[in-house]
């Protein structure tokens, strides 16, 4: 900014920026909390006087993931005054992320060394959204820096309906029941994360697993937990293909019954009642077992015939 403007348009252009921030801020007289207009108040109006880089470098991003690393190196733009400075941290939510070590010394030998601030996620598989971390700088003078850190949530989440259904729930239909019943947990008590749900079936061109992927359900690389009667509990890790890893997690609790797949063990599509079209005792469909974090989960080893009635899994997109 100094650069571009002189002196009187930039301290204008500064004071303007920080009624539009402080606007946004949230009342509050506590200035040691992230959310409070008080906090950003101090910090921002020591960066337009000052220079918001003056004092400390930090470099390695501000994405952390949830069960991630967040790596950061850190060191003085200028050599401390005394025969060392200590510089503390601390983060906004430590239910979701930690700091090791939580202080930095340097010294006038070292300031401009790089020394390494490690954040580590945490699980958070209450919901299913990215969150906004603050981690605060306690500068030797008391002064407070704000370094923001997006966390970049991992869960998808999914859950067991009652035992209702025999084969004939029709493939699409099933997708209707799964997105039905999601809505009817949106306000329960804690709610499920809203979205959209589909049914954890296969069945023909309609959705399959292997040996192509049509209208698959899973996506690759996240948790999904198990939204059972308002707990929460990890079912799978999905690999890089968008499948289940077996052993992951604690499997899918649908009760006794289990749960309609059409799948086999190794994912190609097997008995499916005909295509979810019938409930005869003649015909057959393969079902999971429920809490079988193996691939029993997705597969018993057996069909039942098709007017059994079980669950259904509703996958969250």
């Amino acid at each position: 900014m100094k650069a571009l403007f002189g002196k009187p348009t930039s301290i204008i252009v500064g004071l303007y920026f920080l009624v539009l921030i402080l606007g946004c801020a949230i009342p509050s007289d506590n200035s040691g909390d992230p959310s409070t207009k008080e906090y950003y108040e101090n910090a921002i109006i020591n960066c337009l006087l000052n220079g918001c880089d003056r004092e400390i470098n930090i470099t390695g991003g501000n994405q952390l993931a949830e069960n991630g690393t967040l790596v950061l190196s850190v060191s003085l733009v200028h050599q401390p005054e005394t025969s060392s400075a200590t510089y503390n941290f601390t983060i906004s939510n430590p239910a979701i992320a930690s700091i090791a070590p939580s202080s930095l010394i340097f010294t006038p030998e070292d300031y401009s060394t790089p020394q390494t601030l490690t954040i580590l996620g945490q699980p958070d598989d209450a919901d299913s959204k990215n969150d906004t971390l603050i981690l605060s700088i306690l500068t030797p003078d008391s002064g407070t820096i704000p370094y923001p850190i997006q966390q970049l949530d991992n869960d998808k989440f999914l859950f067991a309906t009652d035992p209702l259904y025999a084969g004939n729930l029709s493939t699409t239909f099933a997708d209707v029941i799964c997105q039905s019943e999601a809505e009817s947990r949106y306000s329960s008590s804690p709610p499920l994360p809203a979205g959209t749900y589909k049914a954890f079936i296969v069945a023909g061109t309609f959705r399959q697993a292997s040996p192509s992927f049509i209208n698959w359900v899973l996506k690759p690389n996240k948790e999904y937990i198990d939204f059972d009667s308002g707990s929460f509990s990890k079912a799978y890790d999905t690999d890089g293909t968008s499948l289940f890893v077996f052993g992951s997690g604690n499997g899918i609790n649908s009760g006794s019954n289990g749960h309609w797949t059409g799948m086999q063990p190794t994912w190609p599509t097997g008995n499916t009642c005909l295509d979810w079209g019938s409930s005869s005792n003649a015909e057959l469909g393969n079902f999971g077992n429920s809490m079988d974090p193996t691939s029993g989960g997705i597969f018993s080893g057996a069909p039942d015939f098709c007017n059994a009635v079980k669950s259904l899994v509703c996958i969250q997109q």
